[in-house]
């Protein structure tokens, strides 16, 4: 009964939300990402960007380098396609990745190539660039959104206790992996700019002047983990989205 009347619930919560979005002029927002879109699934849980509606699409180990490949092991693009169609009168479409591709996926294949991981961002961008085009060619007028990468969260002498086998291979310290982010949300920053969308990232809040690295307060606590806490950065997402949310003429409109 317990569970039934939580279900219930939710359900009746669900619904009395997105009767309010609706009412107040709020923003139904689609997050197209890997598992560290999951902190937007608890902004909505949480209430915490009220009138506006969120849902995520997420995949996880999904990379911005593997949206090129039709064949890739998430199939990413595909999934991607079918949570738009699935949410296709949302109006606000944020895309979040680069974790993956900047902590794993990158060094891995350069490590197999012999080659410079940050010679690959130019396809990561190639393929965050293929998503949007894709969008903008289904029909109805939406905000895009590009959501940069979090800062890495795995300290050099935790490589080891990292619970996924491909992590465990990166050989590379917490600075690099650092400094490979950080190059990928000013690429990421440029191809928005290219575009005419929004970007928007958490790296000033999140990153320590001192030590160049990711703050030890937004770290997931008792467990070595790559996510950031959620209930640590939802405030700054929050802010980000906010602000992205007001810089469009058409929301100010709503309001």
């Amino acid at each position: 009964m317990g569970m039934r009347f939580r279900k219930l619930r939710n359900s009746l919560i669900k619904r009395y939300r997105h009767l309010r979005c609706k009412l107040s002029g709020g923003r139904r927002i689609l997050i197209l990402g890997d598992s560290h879109a999951g902190v937007f699934e608890y902004i909505f849980d949480n209430g915490l960007l009220l009138p506006h509606v969120i849902n995520c699409e997420i995949v996880g180990g999904a990379t911005a380098y593997g949206l090129n490949n039709e064949a890739s092991s998430t199939g990413a693009f595909r999934k991607f396609q079918e949570g738009f169609h699935r949410f296709e009168h949302y109006d606000v479409i944020v895309v979040m990745l680069g974790e993956v591709d900047c902590s794993s996926a990158l060094w891995l294949k350069a490590t197999k190539e012999n080659r410079p991981a940050g010679e690959y961002l130019s396809h990561s961008m190639q393929g965050v660039r293929r998503l949007v085009d894709w969008i903008r060619r289904q029909e109805g007028k939406r905000k895009l959104v590009l959501a940069g990468s979090i800062l890495p969260t795995v300290k050099d002498s935790q490589l080891d206790n990292q619970a996924l086998e491909a992590r465990r291979k990166i050989r590379v310290g917490q600075r690099a992996r650092t400094d490979l982010v950080l190059r990928f949300n000013e690429e990421l920053r440029n191809l928005a700019a290219t575009l005419d969308v929004s970007y928007m990232d958490i790296t000033a809040p999140t990153l320590d002047p001192e030590t160049g690295l990711v703050i030890d307060d937004v770290l997931v606590q008792g467990r070595v983990d790559h996510h950031h806490s959620q209930s640590e950065t939802a405030a700054y997402w929050v802010s980000e989205l906010r602000r992205v949310l007001a810089d469009c003429a058409e929301f100010q409109a709503h309001r």
